[in-house]
């Protein structure tokens, strides 16, 4: 689940010749709504949005607290030639709290998915490539939006094992990595994020619990149009079955999820600090509503 980055700015002197002590009075600051939201292609249980409330900059768990009861829709639409949107108010789905049998019996607060996943899942939530979607969000008498975009899938023309190597740990369990092969969009603005299961996550919940690889492509200046093949640092068993994702994203679902990621290993909150780059709309809110547009191919690990 995505946690909230809390930023506090502080400019330090130090000299070598003395050292003094200071008192620093770090006024409070009021919780930011953590908003954790996507819309995919493939996967209607994974379309879902997580809302919650940061904690304290001073709490040591660092994590957020569920907000529940919120009115939560997604709507699709149109992008017009005058850069407006054209939403189609029959499409709309509210979103609820719900227990869903496949991945838990109870009901998770502060998670929201579509009930059709329980009362008619043929029908659930997907999304469209080429269409827009916007996430609309009332907790109390405050409200939230963001807009996002499914482009094309992107082609996965093989996905190969190779270079070899042993376990440090364990010299009997051979390891590889994983080289994906595909052709970029020749068009800029695009760009790619890499995830997967295998054996460590096989039976875990949700695109914040896959493994992932968001940094190996880069911009997409530098590769636009280019026929890549990409190797992943990641180490894989022989021997194991992956289920690989490739999904293609505008370039602000990118860029929040690499300063995210930034943020998450600055080294902690007196480092450099990081700002997310926001999607949603409001007042005192963080977050993303990530279009997700994906493409998947299984492998044996050999």
């Amino acid at each position: 689940m995505l946690k909230a980055t809390i930023r506090i700015f502080i400019l330090g002197v130090m000299f070598s010749s003395c050292r003094h002590d200071m008192d620093i009075n770090i006024p409070p600051r009021e919780p930011e709504l953590v908003v954790e939201a996507y819309i995919n292609n493939i996967f209607p249980l994974h379309n879902y949005v997580v809302l919650g409330r940061s904690l304290s900059f001073f709490d040591t768990s660092f994590e957020n607290i569920a907000v529940s009861g919120a009115l939560v829709t997604i709507t699709e639409g149109d992008l017009l030639p005058d850069r407006s949107y054209r939403w189609n108010a029959s499409t709309k789905r509210q979103l609820k709290e719900v227990k869903i049998p496949v991945i838990d019996t109870v009901l998770v607060p502060g998670v929201y998915f579509d009930p059709k996943l329980v009362s008619d899942p043929l029908n659930a939530l997907r999304g469209v490539p080429g269409k827009h979607y916007l996430l609309e969000i009332s907790v109390g008498n405050k409200h939230y939006s963001a807009t996002t975009q499914l482009l094309q899938p992107i082609k996965i023309d093989s996905l190969t094992s190779g270079y070899h190597y042993n376990d440090d740990d364990d010299p009997t369990e051979r390891l590889a990595r994983l080289t994906v092969h595909y052709q970029d969009p020749d068009t800029i603005g695009n760009n790619l994020l890499y995830y997967w299961r295998a054996r460590e996550n096989r039976l875990s919940f949700g695109w914040g619990a896959m493994r992932n690889d968001r940094f190996a492509n880069a911009t997409d200046e530098l590769t636009n149009g280019q026929y890549i093949r990409l190797t992943h640092s990641a180490r894989f068993h022989v021997g194991d079955t992956v289920s690989y994702y490739l999904v293609h994203v505008e370039r602000k679902i990118y860029n929040f999820w690499n300063s995210y990621n930034r943020a998450r290993a600055n080294g902690g909150p007196f480092a450099t600090p990081v700002a997310l780059a926001n999607t949603i709309s409001g007042e005192n809110v963080v977050g993303a509503f990530s279009g997700f547009s994906v493409n998947r191919r299984r492998i044996m690990v050999k």
